[in-house]
C-alpha cells in the first residue's frame, strides 16, 4: 500500500494536492452549514439551556428586526450550500480527471514496456496473462487509486466534523472516538482476508481470460467433435469460481457493516441521554450534535471498508510491477539510431546461444556468412536451432557468445533500431489483422501510398486475387484472414513485407501449409525480387528449400552443411541428399 501512495504521489503530486485541498473546503463549507443550523433552530425559539453557538452566530445581526435576522441566516445557508455544491462538482471532475490520467499513464507505460520487453522473457510468458495485465489488473489498481483518493477525503471530512464536535462536546467526542478505534482494531484481521482476496481474484481472471481465448480459438473444433456442452462446463465452473470469490467478499465487507450500523443507533441513544441528562445541553446544540454524529459515524465504517478495498487491490498493483520490472530489457535501445548500412555481408562469428536458466546451449559456435542479394535455405531437424539463428538475426536475442557483424560492424542494442529499418518477417502463422488490405498494409506502413502498395501486391502474387475481391483493397478480411486462403494470407504478409523496401527477409517455415500452386507463387515471388535482397528460408519441404542458391544445415545447433545448394543435394551421405529420397 506504501508503494501505490508513493506511485500516486510521484505521478502528479500538484493534482493529488488540488484534490485534498479541494476537499478541505468542500468539508468545510459542509462544516460551517451544519453549524448554522444551531443559531436558525435559535431562532426559532426552540432552544434551551446554553445560547453561546446563538449568540456567536446572530450577534453581527442583532440591531436587524426580527424577519430581517431570519432571511439573513437563511439566505447565508443557502449561499453556503450552493457554494459547496459549486465546489463538489469541481472537486468531482478534478478526481475524475485524476484517475482517468493516473488509468491512461498506467496503461501506456505497461504498453511501453511490453512493446520493448526483452523477447526472451516476452515469449516465455502466457498471452492471456498479458492480456489480463491491461484489463483486470489495470481496472483493479485503477479502483484502488479511486479509494484511496476516497479514503483521504473521508479522512479530511471526518476531521473538520470531528472538530465541530469538539467544539459542541469534548466529552461526548471522546467517547465516540474510541468506541470507534476499537471496532477498527476488533476487525483489523479481515484486512488481511482482503489482501488474499485481491490474490485470488487476480488467479480467477487469469483462468477465465485463458479459458474465454482457448474457447475463441476453438470454436471449430469444439463444434466438430460435438463438445459444447463440456466446454460450457469448463466455463461455467470458471465463472462461478468469480462469482463465489465475490460474494465471499461482499458477505466479509457485510458483517462489519451490520454491527457498525447497530452499534451507531446504540451510540446515539447514549448520546442523547447522556447530553440531556448529564451535561443539560441546549435543544439546538444537542439536535446539531446527533446529526454530526449520525454522519460522522459512518464514517468509520467508510474507512474500514476504503481500506478493505485497497488493500485487494494491492496484489494486482504488485503483480503489475513485477510484471513491468521483469520484462523491462537491461539497456535501453537508443531511439531515431542512423540505418545501418548492408552492402556486403553478414557474418555470423563463433556464435552461441542458451536461453536464461537454462545450462543447455541452443547454439554452439556457429560460424557462417550471408552475401547480400543471396537466397540461403537454412534446413535441419526441429529443435536444431534454426528459429534461434531467425531471432538473433532480427535482433530478438542476442549470442550468449560470439558476435554478429553487419559489414564489420557489431549488431547490439545500440546499433539494433537502425538495422531493423530494413528487415522482413515472414511467420508460418500469417499475421492478418480483422481489417481491410489497405489497413493490413498501412498499419505497419504508415505512409505507404495507394500505388505503392499496389506494386507490392504484385509483386508478392498478391494483386491478382486482391483486385477481384468486392471491394479491392477496402475488402474486410476477417479474423485472421477467414476469408483467404492460407497461401493469399502469407502472400498478403509478403507485400507488407515488400512495402518497407527490405534488405534482408527471413521466412519461417512460411510455406509449410501451402498447397502445392500458392507455395509456387510463392517462390516465384522470391525468386522475381530485387536482387539487392538478401534472403533467408527456413524450410523443411525440399520443393521450399531449392528456391535459395545456398544451404545451411543444423543439427544440435551447429552447422554441420554449409555451401552451394547443388552440391548439398548431390553429397552422398548429407542431409539434403537424404531429404530427396524422403520425398
Amino acid at each position: 500500500m506504501k508503494q501505490m501512495l508513493r506511485d500516486i504521489w510521484n505521478r502528479d503530486r500538484k493534482g493529488f494536492l488540488t484534490i485534498l485541498i479541494l476537499n478541505v473546503i468542500v468539508s468545510m463549507t459542509g462544516g460551517i452549514s451544519i453549524v448554522m443550523l444551531i443559531p436558525m433552530l435559535g431562532l426559532l425559539d426552540i432552544s434551551q439551556g446554553s445560547v453561546s453557538a446563538l449568540a456567536f452566530f446572530t450577534a453581527p445581526l442583532q440591531n436587524l428586526p426580527y424577519g430581517a435576522q431570519v432571511c439573513m441566516m437563511v439566505g447565508l445557508y443557502f449561499a453556503l450550500v450552493v457554494f459547496r455544491a459549486m465546489l463538489s462538482r469541481m472537486l468531482s471532475l478534478k478526481e475524475t480527471a485524476f484517475l482517468e490520467s493516473y488509468s491512461y499513464n498506467l496503461r501506456d507505460a505497461l504498453y511501453q514496456t511490453v512493446s520493448k520487453a526483452d523477447w526472451e522473457k516476452l515469449a516465455a510468458s502466457r498471452q492471456t496473462d498479458t492480456i489480463t495485465l491491461f484489463t483486470a489488473q489495470c481496472n483493479q489498481v485503477s479502483y484502488g487509486v479511486a479509494d484511496i483518493i476516497h479514503l483521504f477525503a473521508s479522512l479530511v471530512s471526518a476531521l473538520v466534523q470531528l472538530c465541530i464536535a469538539i467544539w459542541l462536546s469534548l466529552p461526548v467526542t471522546i467517547f465516540v472516538i474510541i468506541c470507534g478505534g476499537v471496532f477498527i482494531l476488533a476487525f483489523k484481521k479481515m484486512f488481511r482476508i482482503s489482501k488474499e482476496y485481491g490474490d485470488e481474484l487476480i488467479k480467477i481472471n487469469r483462468s477465465m481470460y485463458s479459458e474465454l481465448i482457448n474457447q475463441l480459438r476453438s470454436v471449430k473444433e469444439v463444434r466438430t467433435y460435438n463438445v459444447q456442452k463440456e466446454h460450457a462446463a469448463l466455463f461455467e465452473n470458471i465463472s462461478d469460481s468469480f462469482r463465489q470469490a465475490k460474494m465471499k467478499f461482499t458477505r466479509l465487507r457485510a458483517v462489519p457493516q451490520v454491527i457498525y450500523s447497530c452499534a451507531a443507533a446504540f451510540m446515539i441513544g447514549i448520546i442523547f441521554v447522556v447530553s440531556v441528562l448529564i451535561f443539560k445541553m441546549d435543544t439546538a446544540r444537542l439536535m446539531v450534535l446527533v446529526y454530526v454524529f449520525m454522519r460522522l459515524w459512518p464514517v468509520f465504517s467508510g474507512v474500514y471498508g476504503r481500506i478493505q478495498s485497497i488493500l485487494t487491490s494491492v496484489p494486482a498493483y504488485e503483480k503489475l510491477k513485477e510484471a513491468m520490472d521483469n520484462l523491462s530489457k537491461e539497456e535501453a535501445e537508443p531511439e531515431n539510431a542512423p540505418r545501418l548500412s548492408f552492402e556486403k555481408q553478414i557474418e555470423f562469428r563463433d556464435v552461441s546461444f542458451a536461453y536464461q536458466g537454462s545450462e543447455e546451449a541452443v547454439l554452439r559456435h556457429v560460424s557462417f556468412t550471408l552475401d547480400k542479394g543471396s537466397i540461403t535455405a537454412l534446413v535441419g531437424r526441429s529443435g536444431a536451432g534454426k528459429t534461434t539463428i531467425a531471432d538473433l538475426l532480427l535482433g530478438f536475442l542476442q549470442p550468449t557468445e560470439g558476435e554478429i557483424l553487419i559489414d564489420g560492424v557489431a549488431l547490439n542494442y545500440e546499433t539494433l533500431p537502425g538495422w531493423r529499418h530494413g528487415l522482413g518477417y515472414i511467420p508460418q502463422e500469417p499475421l492478418i489483422l480483422n481489417a481491410s488490405v489497405r489497413e493490413n498494409l498501412q498499419r505497419f506502413h504508415p505512409h505507404a501510398t495507394e500505388e505503392e502498395m499496389i506494386e507490392a501486391l504484385k509483386k508478392s502474387q498478391a494483386w491478382g486475387f486482391v483486385s477481384n475481391l468486392k471491394e479491392g483493397l477496402d475488402t474486410t478480411l476477417g479474423d485472421q484472414g477467414v476469408r483467404l486462403s492460407g497461401g493469399e494470407r502469407q502472400r498478403i504478409v509478403l507485400a507488407r513485407v515488400l512495402l518497407g523496401n527490405p534488405r534482408l527477409i527471413i521466412m519461417d517455415e512460411a510455406t509449410s501449409a501451402m498447397d502445392y500452386e500458392s507455395e509456387t507463387a510463392v517462390r516465384q515471388a522470391i525468386r522475381e525480387l530485387d536482387k539487392q535482397i538478401t534472403v533467408v528460408v527456413i524450410a523443411h519441404r525440399l520443393a521450399t528449400v531449392r528456391t535459395a542458391q545456398n544451404a545451411l544445415v543444423l543439427e544440435n545447433g551447429t552447422i554441420t552443411e554449409d555451401g552451394n545448394l547443388t552440391e548439398l543435394l548431390n553429397r552422398p551421405d548429407g542431409y539434403l541428399n537424404r531429404l530427396l529420397f524422403v520425398e
